[in-house]
């Protein structure tokens, strides 16, 4: 990986950050899975990446997540709820922080783990371009959905 690659992850989460706190208070009422809740998810792996990274590197036991994404993520919404969208923002740019900090701070290629059990083996090397693409994704179809809605 290029030093490019992480600066795209930087990029990428602070366009998101910015597109969030761009949005009008109705937008970001807790919904099903709206842009509070998509934010909630991508905080929640991207804390869980750091946590697996860390673990690793301190040599601790690493127990990933277990269950379908789909609850995975259920479970990650239903944390947020109750937190104000400005503390999920501030929360994602610091353990976004975090996570490329790590990154230059060990050998990516050395620090692997699965995102979930039963999942793919990532190292950081292959974590970050695949993060820094989760979120643009997800930014894209938020920005769909909010157009349709007028926003």
């Amino acid at each position: 990986m290029t030093k490019d690659e992480l600066e795209r992850l930087n990029r990428t989460v602070e366009a998101f950050c910015s597109y969030i706190e761009s949005l009008p208070p109705e937008a970001l009422t807790e919904q099903e899975w709206g842009p509070k809740e998509v934010l909630a998810h991508l905080v929640f792996h991207h804390q869980g990446y750091v946590a697996m990274a860390e673990a690793i590197a301190q040599g601790k036991p690493l127990i990933p997540p277990k269950g379908r994404f789909r609850d995975i993520n259920a479970y990650a919404v239903d944390k947020s709820r109750g937190v104000d969208t400005a503390e999920l923002v501030e929360q994602f740019r610091q353990v976004n922080h975090r996570l490329v900090a790590l990154y230059q701070s060990s050998d990516p290629e050395a620090v692997s783990f699965r995102i979930k059990q039963d999942s793919k083996l990532f190292s950081l090397t292959e974590l970050v371009p695949a993060a820094e693409a989760h979120i643009r994704n997800h930014q894209r179809k938020l920005e769909r959905e909010q157009l349709k809605r007028g926003y």
